[in-house]
């Protein structure tokens, strides 16, 4: 089990094919392309107390539950905690029966590259442009990543995916209980 917190900068309205290229021009190695089933589960006065979730995260192959809050919108305040599970059906019986609401089920297909000890995740959404971001130890490192590509940190945006989809693209996903690719 890790707990940390999570470091990363979100950039919107890029075009994948100009970031893989320059990616590759700089060196980063490709780690894989996933497509992620996920579930959120939350109380809804998480939300008024630091904007707090359980997620329930598979690629198939690996299986991961993570709590996560956002006591503000920063790029190092996503406090997480993740651990692998062996089974994403098993850890869906125990979900169920801590009674904490399942509030979405969700997908998401991701392209990871690294560089140094930078990560760069091209996030696709159902409905939404990709997202990209840049995860790294430290705020300064996330900076660097993106000066790497060219991108200027006052656009980078800090919040979660739920309130980019919302403040963004006008996306409640609190009223999706079901949110994929072909729905």
């Amino acid at each position: 089990m890790s707990k940390s917190l999570e470091i990363e900068a979100r950039f919107l309205n890029l075009k994948q094919k100009d970031i893989e290229e320059k990616l590759i021009k700089l060196g980063a190695q490709k780690i894989g392309e996933y497509f992620f089933k996920e579930w959120i589960f939350h109380y809804p006065e998480w939300d008024t107390h630091g904007r707090r979730r359980i997620r329930l995260r598979t690629d198939g192959k690996k299986h991961t539950l993570t709590y996560k809050a956002n006591p503000t919108w920063e790029v190092d305040s996503t406090e997480e905690i993740e651990f692998d599970v062996s089974s994403a059906d098993e850890a869906m019986q125990f979900m169920k029966a801590t009674d904490i609401p399942l509030q979405r089920y969700q997908e998401k297909k991701r392209i990871r590259y690294k560089l140094r000890d930078m990560t760069f995740e091209l996030d696709f959404w159902p409905k939404i442009p990709m997202v990209l971001e840049i995860e790294a130890p430290s705020k300064e490192v996330v900076k660097e990543g993106a000066g790497l590509l060219g991108l200027d940190w006052k656009d980078a945006v800090f919040v979660d995916q739920k309130m980019v989809h919302e403040q963004y693209y006008h996306i409640d996903l609190d009223k999706y209980r079901d949110y994929r690719f072909d729905s």
